[in-house]
């Protein structure tokens, strides 16, 4: 081993079996009544975006969606866009984050190569697969199935790379990878359940899994930031 390399500290308790659906209901179950998102004046808690994300979840299984299908995601900025983020990893599907600004028949390419088995999109796309849109906030009292969920060897996501070398290309982490880096990185930033987050980066971009899954891990805040400001 070169000696000018530096390791850091080996830290096997980082280690889980789990998943970004246990990370996310263990806070929801821990903070209950915390603030998860803020966008644009609406806000809603942990224990709301978990019932809305089972909604989300049972709808995608209820359509065909199966445990492992890697799902489209070409949705604007907002609360919407992180229920249905949930409502795929709950369904034990992975999600294929497109950014909203991205051409359309760039999104077609990106599904057709991914073989996704949906996708959640405000428009009709040019592919096979269908299209599903996210259901509206549960009420109170409505009942949930509560589907099964994924396991830690299962994609969570596919990323796109920018296809700044070449052709872009689809980068598959499953839940025990994302799992691992969420519980490194949050042991560096120390996000505290009472602290608000701003979240700014494109969901096709790889920092916007730690804006998001840190601060869930930790039962923080996210104030999203519309197009706009997220440009600013």
């Amino acid at each position: 081993m070169n000696p000018s390399i530096v390791l850091g500290a080996s830290r096997p308790d980082f280690l889980h079996e789990e998943t970004l659906a246990d990370i996310f209901r263990i806070s929801a179950r821990d903070f209950a009544q915390n603030t998860a998102l803020i966008f644009e004046g609406r806000e809603v808690s942990y224990a709301e975006l978990d019932r809305w994300s089972d909604a989300m979840a049972a709808h995608l299984y209820e359509n065909g969606v199966m445990p492992g299908d890697p799902i489209g995601l070409w949705w604007q900025r907002g609360l919407e866009l992180h229920v249905a983020i949930l409502g795929i990893i709950k369904a034990g599907a992975s999600y294929v984050p497109l950014d909203r600004e991205m051409p359309a028949e760039r999104v077609e390419t990106v599904l057709s190569e991914v073989g996704a088995k949906g996708y959640i999109s405000q428009d009709k796309l040019n592919v096979s697969c269908p299209l599903f849109s996210v259901v509206a906030q549960p009420g109170a009292h409505d009942s949930i199935h509560i589907t099964p969920g994924p396991q830690p060897d299962n994609w969570a996501y596919v990323l796109y790379t920018s296809g700044s070398t070449g052709k872009p290309k689809g980068i598959p982490i499953a839940h025990r990878q994302i799992c691992h880096f969420v519980r490194a990185e949050q042991s560096v930033l120390e996000v505290r359940n009472t602290d608000r987050v701003y979240q700014g980066f494109s969901v096709s971009f790889d920092m916007w899994c730690e804006e998001v899954w840190i601060s869930y891990l930790a039962g923080a805040t996210l104030w999203v930031a519309d197009a706009a400001t997220a440009k600013s």
